[in-house]
């Protein structure tokens, strides 16, 4: 793999083939909070055979994102396709192979999960500690979003011996949230087979580094995460220049999660694609 040290990425893009368009950018922007740009219909064969659909499909996508920030943003796409299927075909699993979750920093995510179960949006568990080393952890939830995509909430703690978190909060209280109270996505998260072929990409392809790197193995995290009790899970954080946008690799050590990557293009419901600028 060519070195590409000088170049430093971070996520920029979350791609989601969506189920319906109105439905999914009403969650984005009535309950996180985010704007959006016009809707936009592709009809140009190119468009087409880029994500690799029929001639008779129908394209519409529109952009959700912070203003003022280019980190982040989530592109909603909805094909008209009548044959597709939801790349995580059990709604009630955890973690499956490939992008699968998305990560929201909130002010106070009591109130925030008040939010969301109020819009029939319910979380895996309710809201837990969520143990990384020895270190003082964040509060987090995950909460079943449309499209079947987990969305985790994210407190983070006022104090922390770990440096990254400490200036992560600090650029959170800079940078502040949503009228609502939650951030753009911070952080997601992609399961692989092996970490460390993993991390070439990310590393030496969009120059991210390595800030963190654990074997989680908690009862509690285990929990919130659906995970076995006895689950071992070895994570590894990366990111570019900016606190946020960042990635967070998951390698199952001692379990298995349904593999549907062969599912995860278009027209098919759910997260397929990250973007890099």
């Amino acid at each position: 793999v060519t070195s590409a040290q000088s170049i430093s990425k971070q996520l920029n893009l979350v791609i989601i083939s969506v189920e319906n368009l109105e439905e999914s950018l009403r969650f984005y922007t009535k309950t996180i909070g985010l704007s959006h740009s016009p809707i936009e219909e592709f009809h140009e064969n190119e468009i087409k055979e880029f994500w690799s659909v029929s001639e008779e499909t129908k394209i519409r996508q529109v952009l959700c994102f912070r203003k003022n920030s280019e980190i982040g943003q989530i592109l909603l796409i909805e094909f008209s396709n009548q044959e597709k299927t939801y790349i995580k075909a059990d709604q009630d699993s955890g973690m499956i192979r490939g992008l699968w979750n998305i990560n929201f920093y909130v002010e106070n995510i009591l109130k925030s999960l008040k939010t969301l179960k109020s819009r029939d949006f319910n979380p895996w568990t309710e809201p837990s500690l969520h143990k990384i080393g020895e270190i003082v952890s964040p509060t987090e939830v995950i909460v079943e979003g449309p499209d079947r995509i987990a969305i985790n909430l994210v407190q983070l703690p006022e104090s922390s011996d770990n440096d990254p978190i400490k200036e992560i909060y600090d650029y959170f209280q800079l940078n502040g949230t949503t009228k609502l109270g939650f951030t753009e996505v911070v952080t997601t998260s992609h399961c692989v087979n092996s970490t460390t072929d993993a991390a070439l990409f990310y590393q030496h392809v969009l120059g991210m580094r390595v800030i963190f790197q654990d074997t989680m193995k908690s009862v509690e995290s285990n929990s919130f995460l659906r995970r076995p009790n006895d689950a071992k899970t070895q994570i590894t954080f990366l990111r570019g220049d900016h606190h946020y946008g960042k990635i967070v690799l998951s390698e199952p050590l001692n379990y298995q999660v349904p593999n549907r990557i062969d599912f995860a293009r278009p027209p098919n419901i759910g997260y397929f694609a990250q973007g890099f600028f």
